[in-house]
Parts: structure tokens; sequence; C-alpha cells
């Protein structure tokens, strides 16, 4: 079979991400585009899960620039569908984000420019070898036990089956996977509320977990939580600051550790971490590593997982830091 080779530059676009951004930030975009004189193709997905396939397929095709247009989704789809089937992307193509979602987090901690214009330069910067337009990015892998939503409810796969997923800006268990799962099925006209009233709702019949976490010393703490993120960037749901001190090149997670609380509490404390003064809070800790695992230890249910805000497994979980995985445009 003979191998197709397209432009360098592709992207991979989300239409639905972001109340349909992707139509309204497109056009000037295509405009700066098109003034630099850079060829490119656009791929428009057309249902969940197709960005990584595309972003394989544009790898195949001799991209060494992938950018996914979208949210935190969309770059999440793109950088798993680049990293299938152990592909190493030291030689593959870099990768890049035009924001375009509800959250756009990570963008939000690199700090992306916003300008179209802005953005085509520092793409064609990297296109030219321009070494500071391009940041060597570390990815989280966390393993778990495979789950099925249906109607905003777990369905979980049989015991023993486990599955690995790739994650670029935070991951989290506890509560936050369940106000993941509230955001996707509220209407998105709530905009930048969308979060804050997928938050206080879930709140309200919350339930804290006692789980263990093995630390990357072998050391192993039991606690009774209402979340536990990992994060590789400082924001996440929507501008939330979480874990103000990551940092996506240092090859270490930041682990925000939020203990058991009233719900009143946890209603007060969810406003502090837009400031990132939850950190001061004696129920909240942090502390940095290169893997962590956590397993639920009561029967108040079982324990969740969302990363980069998409929905994933059950525990167990296992995650480990790939130091340098990505080359990533900003």
């Amino acid at each position: 079979m003979t191998r197709r080779v397209g432009p360098p530059l592709r992207f991979v676009a989300h239409a639905g991400a972001g109340r349909g951004a992707f139509v309204r930030r497109w056009p000037p975009l295509a405009a700066a585009l098109a003034a630099r004189g850079m060829a490119h193709l656009v791929d428009v997905t057309s249902r969940p899960g197709e960005a990584g396939e595309l972003a394989r397929r544009a790898a195949d095709d001799g991209a060494r620039l992938v950018v996914a247009v979208g949210g935190d989704g969309t770059l999440h789809e793109v950088v798993n569908g680049l990293l299938a089937a152990g592909r190493s992307l030291a030689g593959g193509p870099c990768v890049g984000l035009i924001p375009a979602g509800r959250g756009s987090d990570y963008a939000r901690g690199v700090g992306l420019p916003t300008d179209p214009g802005a953005l085509v330069e520092r793409l064609a910067a990297a296109l030219e070898g321009d070494p500071s337009a391009v940041h060597p990015v570390d990815v989280g892998r966390v393993s778990y036990r495979p789950t099925h939503w249906v109607a905003g409810r777990p369905v979980d796969a049989a015991a023993g089956e486990s599955a690995r997923r790739w994650f670029v800006n935070a991951a989290g268990t506890g509560i936050s996977p369940f106000i993941a799962q509230r955001v996707a099925r509220f209407p998105a006209r709530l905009g930048s509320y969308l979060y804050t009233v997928a938050g206080i709702v879930t709140i309200i019949d919350w339930r804290d977990r006692l789980v263990e976490l093995g630390w990357d010393d072998g050391s192993r703490d039991e606690v009774r939580v209402e979340s536990v993120e990992v994060a590789l960037g400082p924001y996440e749901g929507g501008g939330m600051w979480v874990a103000p001190e990551a940092d996506p090149t240092d090859g270490l997670f930041d682990i925000v550790v939020v203990g058991a609380m009233s719900r009143l509490k946890t209603l007060t404390l969810s406003w502090r971490i837009r400031t990132g003064d939850h950190l001061r809070s004696p129920v909240v800790w942090t502390r940095r590593t290169r893997s962590l695992t956590i397993r639920a230890l009561d029967d108040a249910g079982p324990i969740y997982l969302q990363a980069d805000g998409e929905l994933l497994g059950r525990d167990p979980f296992r995650f480990e830091i790939v130091s340098s995985a990505l080359r990533f445009v900003w």
C-alpha cells in the first residue's frame, strides 16, 4: 500500500466543542494561515473518539505538527491517538492546541495566546525549527478498570479487566468524576457557570471515600477523602486553580488531596479553589511524586476516574509520569 503524504501541518477539530466555538474561531485562524502561506489540512470529527483516529492518520501521513482544535477533551483524544500502540513521539509530530472548548485548562496553564495571529505565528515558528516554540512536556499514564457510562450511570467491566490511558493536564478521583459526568449532561448554555452548577448539585449527595494512597517511595497512607487530583497542569474544571505549583515540564505529578468535610465546608472550599486559597485549608495537603496508586477501602461505593475531563473507569488506579513524552507548541 502506498503511503499518503500530506502537508506538514494538520488540524484535528471537534466541531461541537465549546458550544460550537470551532465555527466562530476558525475563520480568523484560516485567514491568518492564508496570510502566512501555510499549507494545511483540517479534519473535523463526526463522532466521539474520532479525534484520536484522525491524529494517528495525520502522523502516518507524515504531518510534522498535529494541532487539536477544541478543549481539553479534544487534546486528550489527539494525544492518546498519537501515543497509541506504544508509538514514541521522540521523532514524531509536535502537538499544538487551538483552545476552543468549555474548559481549555491546559491552554490556560501553559499560557497559550488567544489571538489567532499570535497562535499561527507560534505554529509557523515550530514548523520553521525555532526551538523556543517547542517544549518537551510530560504526560500521565493511568491504568484502571474500564467503565461505560450510560445515562450518567457507571456500568463496570468484569473484575480483572484493565485498560490504560494517557492524560496531559490532570486526572482525578473521588467527587470530580461525578462532577464531570454532570458537566457532560448539563446544557452548554450555562457557559462559564457549567462547572460550578455541576459541582454544587454533586456535592449535595456526595459521600466521602476511604482510600489507600501508595507513593513512589513505597509508603502508604489511608485517608478519607473528598477528592484526589493528579495534576500536570495548574488549572482544572474550567479555571479552578487546583494545583498552583504544577509544572508540566518538571517530571513530577502534583497530588492535591482534599480530605473529608461537611457539605457546607465543601461548598465554601470550592469557591476558594478559583484563587488557589484552598491550599491553606487544614483538610487539603499536597505531595509531589512520579507514581501513585489509589484503591478504595470502604463500602461507601466505588471510586471512579476522570482524566482531562473524560470519564474513564473505576479503581484500582496506577498513575505513572512519562517525562518529556510530547513536544508541545506554545
